[in-house]
């Protein structure tokens, strides 16, 4: 999912709005580290807003992450002012977990994360034919990319520094 958040930050413009939807525990907080560490954002500092509802990243993009686990519907994310968030972006690239509690259509990008599994994600997205291209050309080969398995070695290996 790191991955995949990394490559859609690098292509994505300001100004885009991603709903994220899929299960607790599917990886939507995952997708969103990458698409911070593609804009430039440490992805160590992006953590699950599920209590704080949004969390703001700066860096060369601004990062607006939003979870909307906690609320009801737009009347909520309203009275807790989000939606100017999601109305206009603006300079930023805002994330919206949990986008199907809304009831809204329109979002630039919209990833639906499923089980397929043990260890196995399903990934659907919808994203708009440039960014499709993008995502397509920086995609490794299928032989070239790493297991979970070895993410997880090759990342320790790097937290101790060997």
């Amino acid at each position: 999912m790191h991955e995949l958040g990394r490559r859609m930050g690098a292509a994505l413009p300001p100004g885009t709005l991603v709903a994220l939807d899929g299960p607790l525990g599917a990886g939507k907080t995952v997708l969103t580290q990458g698409l911070a560490d593609g804009l430039g954002i440490d992805p160590r500092e992006v953590t699950s807003p599920s209590f704080t509802l949004c969390r703001i990243h700066a860096g060369p993009t601004t990062l607006v992450h939003i979870d909307l686990y906690r609320l009801a519907g737009e009347a909520d994310a309203h009275d807790a002012g989000l939606l100017e968030w999601l109305d206009e972006p603006r300079d930023a690239l805002v994330v919206v977990e949990w986008f199907e509690r809304l009831g809204r259509a329109p979002a630039d990008v919209r990833v639906r994360i499923a089980f397929a599994g043990p260890g196995v994600r399903r990934v659907s997205l919808t994203v708009p034919p440039a960014v499709a291209t993008a995502l397509r050309r920086r995609s490794p080969p299928a032989d070239r990319r790493e297991s979970r398995a070895e993410t997880q070695r090759r990342r320790s290996a790097e937290t101790r520094g060997t």
